[in-house]
């Protein structure tokens, strides 16, 4: 909505690159921002005075702009929307200078709060990420949480030939990435996005999202579940990656909202992707609506919280309920227990996350497993779905658990459980 919003090009590439830094920058940090501000307040804030302050409190601790502009600019913007506060925008933006040098109010290499502040994150996120992926991969993750996503796209090859959609992201300067061939990175992301017209022959897609349909090994003929298919992306990728080892699979993609249905049907075709029944289904009952062993391999790419893509939505770390992960890891747990029971025997369930908390992953893998419902089944390792240069991201039992990391790859979770054959 933002890009939209700038796209008119009444503003030069600096201003819009500012704007948007300063306002995904602001609803990233709002918590911590309001801290900053509420240490001096002790009234009720009028909201567009509030988001003054707030831009004003993020200039100060995290661009570090000098206090003396800072003042006079929030001042100023407070009399544009409230005249009546600016001399309490006054006020509160010089005490919150004065509070700048020591920010984050501790040592973040110690202290947790400093660290949730340091790093814009609540306190529970923060507790999260150490608990799932250990101090120095957490710390990771958070320090680039005030930072881009970096902008992947995935080729699709029945759109257009790649070399001609190559030639077309040329100015967006497309580099090579993990994981596989049709995966890049773009160097110059504006000059793809900015343009009216519909992507031909690629589409947005993070690189560590593309892990999972490529543990599915696709191939030729193939009877494949893709379970909570959403807008398609890795339907996408299932039949491509079948094409290419030999030619299309069956694949079966479901959703349980019809209107999701509707448009990836119409995405599919648009998308020219051969091959695919688009149904809807609920997820927690797939034994009832297509029998039991129906599937060679079962795609679950499971509701989850989403905390390994938090740089992509900067408000939403500060909506997130935190008992979230707990309270998904029952559907996730459930919908599990489901797609087991249409698989075949000897075949495959991948399961998919795009989260980094435990209590989403390998805690729901550990629980399947030790429950009546999984004793056919065992972790398969990815072994060369994992590229070498994500190595780090390969755990103890070869499933693939990657972290935002600054210039890399989003937070996703993936896992191959093997059932046994009769």
């Amino acid at each position: 909505m933002l890009a939209g919003s700038l796209s008119g090009g009444a503003l030069s590439a600096e201003d819009t690159a500012l704007i948007t830094r300063l306002v995904n920058g602001v609803l990233s940090a709002e918590g911590v921002l309001d801290e900053a501000i509420d240490r001096h307040v002790t009234r009720q804030i009028e909201p567009r005075v509030r988001d003054v302050l707030r831009i004003a409190a993020f200039e100060l601790l995290f661009s570090r702009a000098p206090a003396y502009a800072v003042v006079d600019q929030a001042v100023e913007l407070t009399r544009k929307v409230r005249p009546q506060a600016a001399g309490l925008a006054n006020a509160v933006v010089r005490r919150v200078a004065e509070d700048a040098p020591t920010f984050p109010w501790g040592d973040p290499a110690a202290d947790r709060n400093a660290l949730a502040r340091a790093s814009a994150h609540p306190r529970w996120i923060v507790d999260v990420a150490v608990a799932s992926l250990g101090e120095s991969a957490a710390r990771e993750m958070l320090a680039c949480g005030l930072e881009s996503a970096p902008s992947y796209v995935r080729i699709n090859p029945f759109e257009r030939e790649p070399a001609a959609t190559l030639a077309a992201l040329a100015e967006a300067d497309p580099t090579p990435s993990p994981p596989d061939a049709d995966c890049y990175i773009l160097g110059r992301p504006a000059r793809a996005f900015s343009t009216q017209e519909e992507a031909t022959g690629w589409f947005a897609m993070d690189a560590a999202a593309q892990v999972a349909p490529a543990a599915v090994r696709p191939a030729a003929g193939a009877d494949i579940l893709d379970v909570g298919a959403g807008r398609g992306n890795k339907t996408v990728c299932v039949q491509a990656l079948s094409e290419r080892a030999g030619g299309p699979a069956a694949v079966t993609a479901i959703d349980v909202h019809q209107g999701k249905v509707a448009a990836l049907h119409e995405r599919l075709a648009r998308a020219r992707v051969p091959g695919v029944d688009v149904r809807a289904a609920d997820a927690r009952e797939l034994q009832e609506v297509f029998g039991a062993d129906a599937f060679d391999t079962v795609l679950l790419d499971a509701p989850c919280s989403g905390l390994g893509t938090l740089r992509r939505y900067p408000e939403k770390r500060w909506r997130l309920d935190p008992g979230a992960p707990v309270r998904l890891s029952a559907l996730q747990s459930e919908m599990l227990v489901s797609a087991a029971r249409v698989v075949r025997p000897g075949g495959a369930l991948v399961y998919s996350t795009c989260s980094i908390a435990a209590g989403e992953n390998s805690d729901v893998i550990a629980g399947f497993l030790a429950s009546a419902a999984g004793v056919e089944y065992r972790v398969e390792a990815l072994g060369d779905v994992i590229p070498a240069e994500w190595g780090t991201f390969r755990d103890g039992k070869g499933c693939f658990q990657s972290w935002p990391t600054s210039g890399g790859p989003d937070g996703h979770f993936v896992a191959v459980l093997r059932r046994g054959r009769r």
